[in-house]
């Protein structure tokens, strides 16, 4: 009998030994997945950031083009505006005499 009882407590221990082997296996198979979903994470995080970020400076790129188009163009219209303006030489003449 106590040849079977040993036997029994072997037994029990070597199915607790694989038992633990088993959640060990597990917890290593876990890991490994957590890595490879944070690994695709981290890489569609970096590849939408480098997307919005090219997008974004593009955007930014582009209004200052835009903005320098459109201040040379009204620059010019005040050049011409001011060119088409008639001077009146006389009168100025006679505002610089009248106040030296």
């Amino acid at each position: 009998m106590a040849n079977e009882e040993q036997d029994t407590i072997a037994h029990l221990l070597k199915v607790e030994e694989e038992a633990a082997e088993l959640i060990v296996q597990a917890q290593e198979d876990s890991d490994k997945e957590i890595a490879a979903a944070r690994a695709k994470a981290d890489s569609d995080y970096n590849q939408k950031y480098e997307s919005m970020a090219a997008r974004m400076e593009s955007d930014y790129n582009d209004n200052v083009a835009a903005t320098q188009e459109n201040h040379k163009k009204q620059l010019e219209e005040y050049k011409a505006r001011i060119e088409r303006t008639p001077k009146d030489v006389d009168a100025f003449n006679k505002l610089l005499e009248k106040i030296f």
